[in-house]
């Protein structure tokens, strides 16, 4: 199996230190303890290369693995110019990653990877959802009451075929917010949380906590 990891590092606050080491740092020893990419591109906005190298240096087990691209304002676009950088065997499987969510368990970023690779043309990790969900209305009146059995929140990474994240990308969809064609859902973990205010860091610190206890 052939695997690329795409980590998607356009969002703010990637340098947030968590035990000593930034989201960033967290996430790609994550990427590269799961054991399966062969190559990992970080997209970064063009004034944060150097800083994410910096961070990356750091990182043990990346080494010439990994590099930093700067991506353009269009996800779809970034990702396209990440396909066309990778060297060596076309990829079977091409996995997209959140720099964000710092905390995806190594044996949950494989076995997205080995859901495609048995033949899934995209397959992402999901959580069932368990607050009661209300439907309202142009007056947020609430009018009906969602069934949640059947409602899953959506984590990361997405993996895909190239042909299919290609196809995407043509049609110029963020394929995070639009997953392309039929997607596999496997078992997610609550520690895949993304990291976007200092709340949402403070429960991963918990969490992590917690597991080490």
């Amino acid at each position: 199996m052939i695997t690329a990891a795409l980590v998607l590092a356009d969002t703010e606050g990637l340098d947030t230190s968590v035990r000593g080491e930034p989201l960033l740092a967290h996430c790609v020893r994550g990427v590269a303890e799961a054991g399966c990419a062969g190559q990992l591109v970080v997209l970064a906005p063009e004034r944060r290369v150097v800083t994410f190298e910096k961070i990356l240096q750091a990182v043990p087990g990346t080494g010439q693995r990994c590099r930093v691209l700067p991506c353009s304002p269009h996800r779809a676009e970034s990702i396209r110019s990440a396909l066309d950088s990778l060297t060596g065997a076309a990829p079977d499987v091409v996995l997209l990653c959140e720099a964000a969510r710092a905390f995806v368990p190594p044996p949950v970023i494989r076995a997205v990877a080995e859901t495609v690779f048995a033949g899934a043309p995209a397959a992402v990790p999901v959580l069932p959802v368990t607050d009661t969900v209300k439907l309202v209305d142009s007056r947020d009146v609430i009018i009906a009451t969602e069934d949640r059995a059947r409602l899953r929140t959506v984590q990361a990474p997405l993996g895909c075929t190239p042909e299919v994240l290609r196809e995407a990308c043509e049609r110029g969809v963020d394929p995070l917010s639009e997953p392309p064609g039929t997607v596999r859902t496997i078992a997610g973990h609550q520690n895949a949380l993304r990291l976007a205010t200092p709340f949402d860091v403070a429960v991963a610190e918990a969490l992590l906590s917690e597991e080490q206890a």
